[in-house]
């Protein structure tokens, strides 16, 4: 996740120097000077019933835009074959509605989709928002992207529009993104906005999970009759510094010079391209604003080396294993390739075996006193069916009663305790706050929940406070709070005190994901405020599984309504043994997890002795190290396993772009004196693989 003050510090260096941070970015993800042509045709203008002082079809204002009805369809395919055969890949349809209502008009938008589709042009639509349902189906119509700007930042949002939320905005994106269609969204300079407003709208955007694949950058057009007509032009070096920062921070993403292109120089708009701008739209208009020649847009794209970006062929022409050969090889120019890789057998610095139970000879001998005692290795079938085996009985009360729960339920891993558990107790009108680091199994249950999904900024109580406040509970909405208490790529801990304080103050109900905190922390019981809590086994209690730990009617409830629950074969009941006595000695020997944060402190120390800084709590077992680059990271990586150390590199989307780490994890059986070898080696090896080639 980019911080805020990092963007500032991109954003405000000199601009030749950003100009060219950007250009390398831009070189390295987009080597073939390509850029893509993408026409945009109003297909309703006119008559909107908002009030965005920017825009001249609203019906608030007196200007020369008149409404009008929708197109025909014959009208839009035929504009669409013109598009294709002037060099565009991409055909956007506007219409200047508040929202998409369902009926006659919305059916022909889709027809209208299928046919451009059928063209072999990708398809975007910008509508205003959107319904889940809304999406789906312009998805099954063939719709490639769907616009949605933000506009501007949070803070500066309210003084150019009022008939529609920012929050509102992040959730038409939310639905298109669950729909499986590909997120266009970027903003507009010149309205009147400080330069802390663009930095933060930028972080908005490079913060969404993903980022959009299409950012537009425009710049205000002022139209007689709007709010902003008198605003003097934006400085096109403005222009330039927000599309050189929106490469660095969206390196994959196509940055498309949009509005107010023609106000631009051609020296101007060449240094935007260099900055890593790589889309257009071409047309002599853009919606109602006027837009540059199309022969001119060529003959510029000429003069500058620049490619257009050829036309796509239809998916169907590629077989698939072509298609998955092409991407491999695409990830392993960028050292993104995963292989399913053996330890080297070096000292282990990167498993999740904190207490080292994995091995342990009391788990060790439990589990063979089970098969010997005739304890089934298989369920044979789900809990409900035939599986509910008198181990899974045991396990689940035994950890309640550790835990100080009434209940507990065990699931067949922690990915199916999470989306289990979010989609069951979550019900698509309700509102679920997620931290903006929260993992990927928790990021797709609350999508599968099919809820409203406010994103929170990661571990700020005082901005989680007011997001609670902007989005009160309405009707028979329940609100949740989804969090993980030690956080597994950055290793900071929540603060769950406060959080539980904070939820109470607000009736906002709280469900916090304990991986990696289980054994190592106390945890949270609270009752009142704690809906439940979920604890992946495969950590500190070195097995697989996972536990949820709630009241008994919450329990009960799960085994009705968790879907990955009741449709899933039952753990082996030997798993359940095996946990059971990580259990107990993880009770009975308490050391272990001091000795484990112990180490954690001794290894931040040391390493800042070597000048490096791990992320996280002092005590935390976890101690990422970022190196940034991701082929720095493997390097750095291959050369500490050389020296004995079995370590990984943790690449995007795993992390954001541009953060690799290595992932140092801390065990109870390590001793001081490899902590100190680690550490000296760390930085030797980091200093080799950053020297150039």
């Amino acid at each position: 996740m980019w911080e805020i003050s990092e963007i500032g510090r991109i954003y405000r260096q000199p601009l030749l120097a950003l100009v060219e941070q950007a250009h390398e970015t831009h070189v390295h993800h987009h080597p073939n000077a390509e850029v893509q042509l993408c026409h945009l045709l109003s297909i309703k203008t006119g008559g909107c019933p908002e009030d965005c002082a920017y825009c001249p079809q609203s019906a608030r204002y007196s200007t020369d835009v008149e409404a009008g009805k929708l197109l025909a369809n014959e009208e839009v395919l035929t504009a669409a074959q013109r598009a294709k055969e002037g060099g565009s890949t991409r055909f956007c349809m506007g219409a200047a509605w508040r929202q998409v209502k369902e009926g006659p008009e919305f059916d022909r938008v889709l027809d209208m989709v299928s046919g451009v589709a059928s063209l072999g042009l990708e398809v975007c639509c910008t509508l205003g928002m959107i319904t889940a349902t809304q999406a789906q189906k312009l998805a099954a119509a063939g719709l490639t992207a769907y616009n949605h700007n933000l506009d501007t930042s949070p803070e500066f949002y309210g003084q150019i529009i009022t008939t529609r939320t920012y929050e509102d905005r992040l959730q038409t994106l939310e639905n298109v993104r669950s729909a499986g269609i590909s997120v266009c969204c970027g903003g507009i300079l010149g309205m009147g906005e400080g330069e802390s407003d663009r930095i933060r709208l930028l972080a908005t955007l490079a913060n969404l999970n993903p980022p959009p694949e299409s950012v537009p950058i425009n710049a205000l057009v002022p139209v007689a009759g709007t709010p902003l007509a008198d605003r003097p032009a934006l400085n096109a070096f403005e222009f330039v510094r927000a599309i050189a920062t929106a490469r660095i921070l969206m390196p994959s993403t196509k940055v498309r010079l949009s509005a107010g292109r023609l106000g631009l120089s051609d020296e101007a708009q060449a240094l935007c391209f260099y900055a890593g701008a790589n889309s257009i739209f071409v047309g002599d208009r853009l919606l109602t604003t006027p837009n540059p020649d199309l022969d001119h847009d060529h003959e510029l794209l000429a003069t500058l080396g620049l490619n257009r970006e050829p036309s796509h062929a239809p998916a169907a022409a590629v077989p698939i294993e072509q298609a998955c050969a092409a991407a491999l090889a695409q990830a392993d120019r960028r050292g993104l390739r995963r292989e399913l890789a053996p330890a080297a057998g070096g000292e282990d610095f990167c498993s999740n075996d904190y207490l080292g139970l994995a091995t342990h000879p009391a788990v060790r001998a439990a589990l063979a006193e089970a098969m010997a005692a005739g304890v089934p290795h298989g369920s044979t079938g789900a809990r409900l069916v035939s599986g509910n085996q008198a181990q899974f009985s045991l396990l689940e009360s035994e950890f309640a009663a550790w835990r100080g729960s009434e209940s507990a339920l065990f699931y067949s891993s922690g990915y199916a305790a999470n989306v289990g558990v979010l989609t069951a107790l979550i019900r698509a009108q309700d509102i679920a706050f997620s931290d903006a680091l929260n993992h990927a199994s928790l990021i797709d249950g609350l999508r599968l929940a099919g809820c409203r999904k406010v994103v929170v900024p990661h571990l700020d109580l005082n901005a989680l406070e007011t997001t609670f406040r902007r989005h009160p509970a309405m009707g028979d909405q329940r609100r949740f709070f989804v969090v993980e208490s030690l956080f597994s790529m950055d290793g900071d801990r929540a603060p769950l005190a406060d959080i539980v304080a904070l939820c109470r103050r607000n009736g906002v109900s709280l469900i916090v994901d304990e991986a990696h905190a289980t054994a190592i922390y106390p945890g949270v019981v609270v009752p009142d405020v704690v809906a439940a809590t979920i604890h992946p086994c495969g950590k500190a209690l070195g097995a697989s599984g996972a536990l949820v730990a709630a009241s008994s009617v919450v329990c009960e409830y799960l085994v009705n309504h968790s879907r990955s629950f009741i449709y899933s074969t039952a753990p082996s009941p030997l798993l359940a043994a095996q946990l059971r006595a990580a259990l107990r000695v993880a009770r009975q020997k308490p050391e272990l997890a001091e000795r484990v944060r112990q180490l954690a402190r001794k290894a931040r120390g040391k390493l800042r002795e070597h000048g490096l800084r791990a992320l996280g709590a002092e005590d935390s077992p976890i101690l990422p190290v970022i190196v940034g680059d991701d082929c720095t990271s493997l390097r750095v990586a291959d050369a500490m396993r050389r020296e004995g150390f079995e370590v990984r590199a943790i690449r995007s989307p795993t992390v954001p772009e541009g953060s690799a780490r290595l992932r140092l994890t801390m065990h109870a059986w390590q001793s001081e004196a490899a902590v100190e070898r680690l550490a000296a080696q760390f930085g030797r090896c980091l200093s080799e693989a950053s020297q150039p080639a």
